[in-house]
């Protein structure tokens, strides 16, 4: 689906990257022990390989779907954020990275898995138009639909589909949400931070993250295909 997964594999590039960067100093501990132990050089060269072999096989795995490997996504995301400065690693890419897995891992292998009763389409505050004069994140149902903003069009697609709604104002509000529901599907539109972060937090529930548009900048009147969001439900629900 476009935009929902990487088509240049920069995503899987940098996992990658991140897991290569965690076994360097476990493989230079790994290499002192052996020779202050005095190994022999085929021990040695075996244990200094053991650590990126390992790591390197299961971000294979993750990237091909085969394993959730939340945990490998966890330390690759940890250490690019970690050394993203020293390294100049462009900004947001170790967040994409964690979208970018996650939704290719969903949407290769979830289709018509879910109830539209037990799914939760979940949406940050600044899509509202800053004009509006109602306050949609405690009634959603008071948007006239004029168009200005993309509520509208999603609040349509909440009707067709039947799925819960909820418009958040941060991540303590997105948690409480998610709390309360205990939905088995999430599809969450947000900036790269938060949808990132709220992936890796909302684990083991399945969840498709999608990007908003920053037109007028970060947080300010953004923006959303609203025709991924649908073609994501279409996909995944029964």
């Amino acid at each position: 689906m476009k935009g929902l997964i990487d088509p240049d594999r920069s995503g899987r590039g940098f996992f990658h990257l991140g897991l290569l960067l965690i076994s360097l100093p476990i493989t230079a501990v790994t290499v002192l022990a052996a020779l202050a132990l005095k190994m022999d050089t085929v021990f040695t060269l075996g244990a200094a390989l053991l650590p990126f072999i390992l790591l390197q096989t299961g971000a294979l795995l993750t990237a091909s779907g085969t394993i959730a490997g939340h945990s490998l996504v966890q330390m690759s995301y940890g250490t690019l954020k970690l050394l993203q400065k020293p390294l100049r690693i462009p900004l947001h890419v170790p967040e994409r990275m964690v979208v970018l897995l996650n939704n290719k891992r969903v949407l290769s292998s979830a289709g018509g898995m879910y109830a539209a009763d037990r799914t939760l389409v979940l949406l940050p505050h600044c899509l509202q138009d800053h004009t509006c004069s109602h306050r949609l994140t405690f009634e959603p149902d008071s948007c006239e639909r004029c168009g200005k903003c993309p509520i509208g069009d999603l609040l349509d697609i909440r009707d067709r589909y039947g799925v819960h709604f909820s418009i958040s104002t941060g991540g303590t509000s997105a948690r409480r949400t998610v709390k309360d529901l205990k939905p088995e599907l999430i599809v969450a539109v947000a900036c790269p931070v938060d949808l990132s972060l709220g992936i890796l937090d909302v684990h083991p529930i399945t969840t498709i993250g999608i990007l908003n548009e920053w037109r007028h900048g970060a947080c300010f009147d953004t923006w959303v295909d609203t025709a991924e969001v649908d073609k994501v439900l279409k996909n995944l629900l029964q």
